[in-house]
């Protein structure tokens, strides 16, 4: 069945694809940055893109049947949030060493990590509704 496309909502795993497209991002970019700062920044960058990926990908996986899946879940959500939080610290560094950079670039980056932020946020929120729900 098809939805009327005024009703349509994000999907609830929309949080890994925008997390693939944040470390596709982030690494076409950071290929792009000077040598240099290879050591210093991009690698960074790149393996924090990773991590985040990683994480969500493993906590989508786990399902809530049970408490300790639940918790284990919140956690790699939660830290999730806090390699975005370092991304989005990380990125005000590379702005200042790669000045040469598009503005659009800084802000499609940035507009990723927040909407990657939100979604996190509505899919804790989810599950602390499903848990009180289910108990």
């Amino acid at each position: 069945m098809s939805v009327i496309s005024s009703k349509r909502k994000e999907s609830h795993v929309q949080f890994i694809t925008t997390a693939g497209e944040l470390l596709k991002f982030t690494t076409q970019n950071c290929l792009k940055f000077p040598k240099r700062i290879t050591f210093f920044i991009s690698t960074d960058l790149v393996k924090t893109a990773q991590d985040i990926y990683r994480d969500l990908i493993y906590a989508n996986s786990l399902y809530l049947f049970t408490q300790e899946h639940a918790v284990k879940r919140k956690e790699l959500f939660e830290k999730a949030l806090g390699y975005l939080e370092y991304l989005s610290s990380m990125l005000n560094v590379a702005m200042v060493y790669v000045p040469n950079t598009k503005p659009t670039v800084w802000t499609k980056w940035t507009d990723l990590i927040g909407k990657e932020k939100q979604l996190i946020k509505n899919v804790i929120a989810s599950d602390a509704k499903r848990t009180v729900q289910t108990r």
